[in-house]
């Protein structure tokens, strides 16, 4: 399950209720400042930690609508009861709202954001790790610390775990969770004195590329690999373990079948995306394989239509610093801009191409 953000006992002491002049002092002030245009605000407790991020199209209606809140129970009233300050900021839009919002609730991880958005049913994700000596394994967050590369995410946690396994299997990298090099945290790797995990051995490297090139939808070879590797077995008569290879195999083609669906679905998202903001403050957000790449404000004049069309190469058609042309060590953004436009599908017929006009 996704980890909970830890808060210690004295921090925890200091973000107790809030006294009801507290309270009547922040509703007093979100009347006399707060505007109904779109934007995000923080809630605070005594000591300053961020106790909880949230974004509206109308802010002033929706920081006033925690002070109506009644019961115990209640989300907003359980939240306010905790916080001795709120600060907010104003969006161009909804969208530049929605996104800013999950960036700060990334960077802050609020106690109540944690609390309350946890996933109603488990999820897994296929992790290919950093360091000198990557591993493959099964995260159950869509933001692994660790990660290089994540997919997913995938309910059924048993088939992924099957298919992590066969991965491994076929190109012989690491499983484990041990980041010393030569294997495991205690120096000792029982699959490496089995012979069936590469670590420590000078092609090392090769074979994490075939991982990653398998899981970029650019590969089979482990497929292959686990193949033949059956077919042998059951040549030597071995029927046992060319069962258990088959069932591998049948793993590895369900995740080769979903890695294309999530390739396919992140290759549509490249694109401009003009929003109208208030008070005229238009944006373009440059938004390549689901991810905004930058938010620029939207051209007036020539020299600023020159200007966004440079921005636009440099994102579009430069190699992605990560390499693999998506920020996949977390995948959160992708999916806020995958649901903004399945729910909007009008705003995707206002989306404009990459390429800058006449290129």
């Amino acid at each position: 399950m996704p980890r909970r953000p830890t808060i210690p006992a004295e921090l925890r002491r200091k973000s107790e209720h809030a006294p009801i002049g507290v309270r009547r002092a922040l509703r007093e002030q979100v009347r006399a400042a707060a505007e109904n245009r779109p934007g995000v605000y923080r809630m605070l407790a005594a000591n300053g930690l961020v106790l909880y991020v949230g974004k509206s199209k109308a802010l002033r209606s929706r920081l006033l609508s925690y002070f109506r809140a009644k019961g115990r129970r209640d989300k907003q009233a359980k939240i306010l009861r905790h916080a001795h300050a709120i600060e907010w900021e104003y969006v161009a839009n909804e969208f530049g709202a929605l996104l800013h919002e999950l960036r700060l609730i990334k960077r802050h991880r609020p106690r109540f954001n944690a609390a309350m958005n946890q996933a109603t049913a488990p999820r897994g994700y296929l992790v290919l790790t950093r360091g000198p000596e990557p591993s493959v394994r099964v995260a159950f967050r869509s933001d692994e610390p660790d990660a290089e590369v994540m997919y997913g995410p995938f309910r059924r946690l048993y088939t992924l775990a099957d298919a992590a396994r066969a991965l491994t299997e076929a190109t012989r990298v690491r499983d484990c969770a041990g980041s010393a090099v030569g294997g495991g945290a205690r120096g000792s790797c029982l699959r490496r004195d089995l012979g069936s995990c590469a670590c420590g051995q000078p092609d090392y490297a090769a074979r994490v590329d075939e991982v990653r090139a398998f899981l970029a939808g650019e590969s089979t070879r482990p497929i292959a690999t686990l193949r033949a590797m059956m077919l042998e077995a059951a040549a030597e008569l071995r029927f046992e373990r060319a069962g258990a290879l088959k069932l591998r195999v049948e793993a590895l083609e369900w995740l080769r079948e979903r890695l294309a669906r999530f390739h396919a679905g992140v290759d549509r998202l490249t694109f401009r995306y003009p929003v109208a903001g208030v008070g005229g403050e238009d944006r373009v957000y440059l938004i390549r394989r689901g991810t905004v790449r930058a938010d620029l404000p939207a051209p007036t004049c020539d020299a600023e239509r020159a200007e966004l069309d440079r921005a636009a190469r440099r994102i579009y058609e430069a190699p992605d610093r990560s390499g693999a042309d998506v920020p996949l060590h977390d995948l959160d953004e992708l999916y806020l801009v995958s649901s903004w436009f399945r729910r909007r599908p009008a705003e995707l017929d206002r989306t404009q191409p990459a390429a800058p006009a006449g290129a």
